[in-house]
């Protein structure tokens, strides 16, 4: 008589069920992202003030704020309101009165500009650059003596 020995298609069996559970169990089913990650899309009904924040360009007519970490991506359109501080566009003051274009936007979202931005159903009705102290430029030409 051959002597019997344990089946092996059980024990595979285990194994792969054991190894799958562990593979789903870290999946992060949280709706928080780290920074770094790509900002997530609006839902079509988002309404509200985003930030302040850094205020990033994406792609044409699309933007991201980064807040705490935690991005949200909006669109903007040919009513979008944009305001300046110095970094977007126009004198660098605190109370950021000067009208911008949505190029001039472009541009300073390449490099990441500080903002507050209102949102209508996923789309900027108004980004307002938010005024950064910066030091003076150095006196170029003054003698020091």
């Amino acid at each position: 008589m051959r002597p019997t020995r344990p089946s092996r298609p059980p024990l595979i069996a285990a194994v792969l069920v054991a190894g799958v559970s562990l593979l789903t169990a870290c999946q992060d089913s949280g709706s928080v992202e780290p920074a770094g990650t790509p900002a997530a899309s609006p839902s079509p009904g988002t309404s509200g003030t985003l930030g302040p924040g850094t205020v990033s360009y994406l792609a044409p007519g699309k933007y991201a704020i980064n807040v705490s970490g935690t991005g949200q991506r909006f669109s903007v359109s040919d009513r979008t309101e944009v305001y300046g501080a110095g970094g977007i566009c126009g004198e660098h003051t605190p109370e950021a009165t000067d009208r911008c274009t949505l190029d001039e936007l472009k541009e300073a979202g390449n490099g990441g500009v500080p903002a507050i931005v209102v949102v209508e159903k996923g789309v900027a009705t108004r980004v307002t650059e938010v005024f950064t102290p910066r030091t003076s430029p150095p006196d170029v030409g003054h003698s020091t003596e």
